[in-house]
């Protein structure tokens, strides 16, 4: 089973990869996951993200400007909730309520 933390990169890095195909070239990532955005700004480095890391920092010489930040999730509601019923439009991932 993947963890929460290996999802939320997994997600980040096909949003990456579909921003680099609709042409973006500035572009500001919020999370509400404070683990993934210290990740991704070099604080903390799981070892679980590690390869996935890798991948959203190669993927990222493809911006011009490229900035990740934490949101809390209360402040984040609508984007949670898009995201959840998306997992949700999915059906192979549960989804908690």
């Amino acid at each position: 089973m993947t963890s929460p933390l290996l999802a939320e990169a997994i997600a980040l890095l096909r949003a990456l990869n579909q921003a680099v195909d609709l042409g973006f070239k500035h572009l500001h990532v919020a999370s509400d996951s404070l683990q993934l955005i210290k990740a991704l700004n070099s604080e903390l480095q799981p070892k679980e993200l590690y390869g996935i890391l890798h991948d959203i920092s190669l993927i990222s010489l493809s911006f011009d400007e490229l900035h990740f930040c934490f949101v809390k999730r209360e402040l984040n509601c609508k984007a949670d909730g898009l995201a959840k019923a998306a997992l949700h439009s999915l059906s192979i991932v549960p989804v908690p309520n």
